[in-house]
């Protein structure tokens, strides 16, 4: 499916369940190859498009993996393909962590150079360089990144600044190195939590702390099975959380807590939705309200992460006054302002700061995801616009949302899927 064609202007209520957090899942995925074990994933999202190039990653390199509804079971094997071809490293970021993996089960690594969203300025130095620090061969070619290792010896490694991926990239590739690994500055957020408790089911020794992680290696992997279900998907829930608020709708989002997105859900409190949970379970509420401005700073967790703020920035086009949004992290991830502004959004971006004049006048267009955080808050002024809106490039969304169309029509929306 290429398109999604919306009527918007319809109210969202009802009931939703999300599944496993992608930026979660992968890691988790990519890291149960090291069990010499079987390994079953439960609450996996295995529809998501990343979920399934990782599997198919996975797959090329030589595991053995079998699909179910919401679970993944991963069976190692042996020789490990050593090599990630274009085909499959240039559609996911995630790809980076192939490096630590590879170089640790196989002593070396070599592939091309990785996909995802264009965030602007978005380097990969402080994988090479951690894997330097750690006694790897590391040689970059113009589309190709290569890393040989005879030995890894555990090190102290100092990030300028905090990075999801190379955190977890590290982490991996620390497990086979002699001696201890401290990550100083490094990304804890809990989906690196999530990683480092699998890992530690697995067999390893890691600690992760406000911003530092710890790894004593090497690791005697088990051999036992494992059962591990990953951490519920924070960034699908506030999707449709957003999503009940913009539409004036009532949400219940099943089988979920706001453990992990409490700033997130300061913010929406702060423009006027009501929130709260009860019963294991969280209720948004946009009725009858009149959203106000506010002015949003991301920052590393607990802080809003920088994936969110495409979507605050849709909702600040609905409330009444001026909303600022500044990106500590990424300062040129602001290519979607223009996409918003197709659809009326009064938007402007002055460095790595976004100013919505609201509420802004919507109206009904053709507009394109241009990654999957920009699709996602092209969806949301979509439902909440009257007209019909068409969204180009879904396979953005579906990288990070599973069933969107479907789920959004069980609580209301007029959405429909066009090749």
């Amino acid at each position: 499916m290429s398109k999604l064609l919306i009527k918007g202007g319809n109210s969202l209520n009802g009931s939703v369940r999300v599944r496993g957090a992608k930026n979660a899942a992968l890691p988790v995925l990519i890291s149960s190859v090291l069990s010499k074990g079987p390994v079953e994933l439960q609450n996996m999202p295995t529809e998501l498009k990343d979920i399934q190039v990782a599997i198919e990653a996975l797959r090329y390199i030589g595991c053995s993996i079998e699909s179910g509804d919401d679970t993944l079971n991963v069976s190692p094997q042996t020789p490990l393909n050593t090599e990630l071809p274009e085909e499959i490293s240039g559609r996911f970021r995630s790809s980076l962590v192939f490096l630590g993996l590879l170089v640790g089960l196989c002593g070396r690594a070599k592939i091309t150079m990785p996909g995802g969203c264009n965030l602007g300025d978005r380097k990969y130095d402080l994988h090479l360089e951690g894997l330097r620090k750690l006694g790897a061969e590391v040689k970059v070619g113009e589309s190709v990144i290569e890393v040989v290792a005879e030995k890894l010896v555990g090190t102290d490694i100092h990030f300028y600044l905090p990075t999801t991926t190379g955190t977890e990239n590290l982490m991996i590739a620390a497990c086979f190195a002699k001696g201890k690994t401290r990550i100083f500055n490094a990304n804890t957020r809990p989906e690196i939590v999530d990683m480092a408790n699998l890992l530690n089911q697995l067999g390893a020794d890691i600690s992760v702390q406000n911003r530092v992680v710890e790894i004593e290696g090497p690791t005697t992997f088990t051999s036992e099975p494992i059962a591990y279900s990953v951490m519920s998907g924070w960034d699908e829930a506030l999707l449709y959380m957003m999503a009940a608020g913009m539409t004036q709708g009532e949400v219940c989002i099943e089988g979920f807590t706001l453990d992990h997105i409490r700033q997130d859900v300061d913010y929406l409190r702060q423009a006027g939705l009501e929130v709260f949970q009860w019963g294991g379970n969280v209720y948004v509420s946009g009725k009858n309200k009149v959203l106000s401005s506010f002015d949003l700073f991301t920052a590393p967790y607990p802080g809003v992460n920088s994936d969110m703020q495409p979507l605050f920035a849709a909702l600040a086009g609905i409330c009444t006054g001026d909303s600022t949004i500044t990106d500590q992290r990424f300062t040129d991830r602001f290519g979607y302002v223009s996409e918003l502004r197709k659809l009326g959004v009064d938007i402007n971006n002055y460095g790595n700061c976004a100013v919505v004049n609201g509420p802004s006048d919507l109206r009904s267009n053709e507009a394109v995801a241009l990654d999957l955080r920009c699709g996602a808050a092209l969806l949301l002024i979509a439902l909440a616009t009257k007209g019909t809106t068409t969204i180009d490039n879904c396979y953005q969304i579906y990288r990070g949302h599973e069933f969107v169309a479907e789920r959004l029509r069980s609580l209301g929306a007029d959405i429909q899927e066009q090749t």
